[in-house]
């Protein structure tokens, strides 16, 4: 899994809080508008696995700061705060306070999914942003902000500067473009885009139909990708 690549800023090689500590998120949601989302997770494995946990075993939608004990009920795998932090992440937690409080950004990672029944799901996993304040929480555990899907419209994934992407409620922004103004998922996904640019933040999205191709598209420098077509081609783009 994902989560388990310290390359990647979600689960083990997650981004260091000021204190140097990791404070991780995820959120999952299906078409059917179930969802499940956690918050400042610091021992689980695999975020979104609590994500899941939320989703299908609690009468709540979202968790913060849940406890182990809790956690341990659900199955949840959990490993001691110190795996989660990488030479690298000291590093870069180093370089960003020694330049004055600066926020270094990493990528968060996401997927989105269509079923051979036309169902659509989005899922999403972060560590944050490098520096951050801890108790931060950004735009990814948020349905409709940096997670979202809905049958009648799409499934979306954001990355990017989690505050932009949460003042514009860019995922649900997309959703709604599609399903009321009639605009393409391209045209969409463009559009909000420009949102969070205007926002002064900057990132990118994955985006899901209920009919028709995937698209991608971001207004950072760049963004690794990759996908897997109908008919069992995949596709890799920047991660190799």
């Amino acid at each position: 899994m994902m989560e388990d690549a310290p390359e990647f800023n979600a689960g083990r090689g997650a981004a260091l809080t000021s204190e140097g500590k990791v404070s991780m998120d995820a959120c999952l949601m299906t078409g059917d508008g179930e969802v499940g989302s956690a918050a400042g997770l610091t021992t689980a494995r695999h975020p979104i696995d609590v994500a899941r946990a939320v989703k299908e075993r609690a009468k709540h939608t979202m968790f913060a700061l849940p406890g182990e004990d809790l956690l341990r009920s659900w199955g949840i795998e959990l490993r001691d705060p110190s795996y989660f932090v990488t030479e690298e992440r000291r590093r870069s937690l180093a370089r960003a306070q020694s330049e004055g409080d600066a926020w270094e950004k990493h990528g968060t990672i996401g997927a989105v999914a269509r079923d051979a029944a036309g169902h659509v799901a989005a899922g999403t996993s972060t560590g944050g942003i490098t520096n951050q304040m801890p108790g931060r929480v950004g735009d990814s555990p948020l349905p409709g902000c940096g997670t979202y899907a809905a049958d009648d419209s799409v499934a979306v994934s954001c990355t990017g500067i989690g505050e932009a992407f949460v003042r514009s409620v860019a995922a649900h922004q997309i959703a709604d473009r599609v399903r009321f103004a009639g605009q393409s998922v391209q045209e969409a996904a463009q559009a909000a885009l420009d949102d969070v640019a205007a926002r002064r933040g900057d990132g990118g999205v994955i985006v899901m139909p209920a009919s028709g191709d995937g698209v991608i598209a971001y207004n950072s420098e760049t963004m690794n990708y990759g996908y897997v077509t109908a008919d069992g081609v995949r596709v890799v783009h920047g991660a190799e």
